[in-house]
């Protein structure tokens, strides 16, 4: 069967469901992705019938995607591709996240190749429409120490697949990409870029020589508390990054084309938060008047990039879907960074 022509476009706009938008996401990533597996679950079930949809150019290109017995046996995968220099990636819905969080913890602790790359996209259902239990991933990628990537519209959900393989080079951690049943089931159009394939592939295999893996990435102690210890030095060299990449950044406030520099609300947001916002404000003809923190990677928090803000305006409001996490890590930060009467100014569901 040929390959839909979206998929191949190198240029101007197309228009995919969420679940294509994820695809042709892993298409365009610089370098190529190597691996493409997991475990098909509401709402990112569609990932897979989009991957068997572009059968073809895979198999051409020597692209190896595979749909696993289960989440688990995806992750091991990524595990084991870790050992050579492959990007690799695996979707899943929530509730399988929680059957692969063994393999995680010790994939992440291992720590990702850095010449490669693990992202793990989490199908979140917020409201249940299609989940036995209702889920936040983000509380288990935070409880394994992984990065925590949220996009909001539809280009970043496209575009931000490479960005978290550059997160996730960093300093190798995994990177729990949380797409939710709004973003895979919705869609929109998005600018597309050249695709890019792996020079490492089916076709062209090397040959992994055992003797010669680090050590360190073999978890047996004393070598697990030594690669804990290295945790906090890991986090802070991801959120330099993903600041760089421009994941975490503060939008500016305008009043009458000119730069605010000091406001009586600002928002902090993740995810579809800011979108949502962005609409409510548009449509009560505020947008632009307040400035933004949009946070696309919710853990592990930018403390300096949120003490930055919080000079800004004097009262801050945290916007996210599901349970309080940004919140939660947001209040964590402040009250290490800032006396006790700044770090109150912050507002959500557990502090209104």
């Amino acid at each position: 069967m040929p390959t839909d022509p979206r998929f191949l476009a190198e240029s101007g706009r197309e228009v995919f469901i969420g679940n294509e938008m994820l695809v042709k996401g892993c298409l365009e990533t610089e370098g190529g992705v190597n691996l493409l597996t997991g475990y098909p679950g509401s709402p990112v079930a569609g990932f897979f019938d989009s991957l068997g949809d572009i059968g073809s150019l895979l198999k051409e290109k020597g692209m190896r995607a595979f749909q696993a017995n289960n989440e688990a046996l995806a992750v091991a995968a990524i595990n084991g591709s870790q050992m050579a220099a492959c990007k690799a990636i695996a979707a899943m819905k929530s509730v399988g996240v929680h059957v692969a969080s063994d393999a995680l913890a010790l994939g992440n602790l291992a720590g990702a190749n850095p010449q490669g790359g693990a992202v793990i996209i989490m199908g979140d259902d917020p409201w249940c429409d299609s989940t036995q239990v209702p889920a936040d991933s983000r509380f288990l990628c935070e409880h394994l120490r992984m990065a925590v990537v949220e996009p909001g519209t539809p280009q970043e959900c496209k575009d931000w697949i490479n960005l978290c393989f550059k997160l996730s080079q960093a300093a190798g951690l995994y990177v729990g990409y949380i797409i939710t049943t709004a973003q895979a089931d919705g869609g929109g159009s998005v600018d597309c870029r050249p695709n890019a394939f792996p020079a490492l592939n089916m076709k062209d295999r090397v040959v992994l020589n055992t003797a010669e893996l680090p050590l360190d990435k073999v978890l047996l102690p004393p070598r697990t508390w030594r690669q804990e210890l290295k945790m906090p030095e890991r986090h802070a060299a991801t959120v330099q990054r993903a600041r760089e990449l421009g994941l975490n950044r503060i939008i500016p406030a305008m009043r009458n084309s000119q730069l605010a520099s000091r406001n009586p609300l600002g928002f902090i947001t993740t995810g579809m938060g800011r979108p949502y916002l962005e609409h409510v404000l548009a449509d009560l003809g505020l947008a632009g008047q307040f400035p933004i923190l949009n946070m696309g990677m919710s853990y592990p928090v930018d403390a300096e990039l949120l003490k930055d803000f919080s000079v800004l305006c004097d009262r801050m409001i945290v916007i996210e879907e599901r349970r309080s996490f940004l919140e939660k890590n947001l209040r964590d930060a402040l009250f290490h960074h800032l006396d006790h009467d700044e770090a109150s100014n912050l507002s959500g569901r557990l502090f209104g």
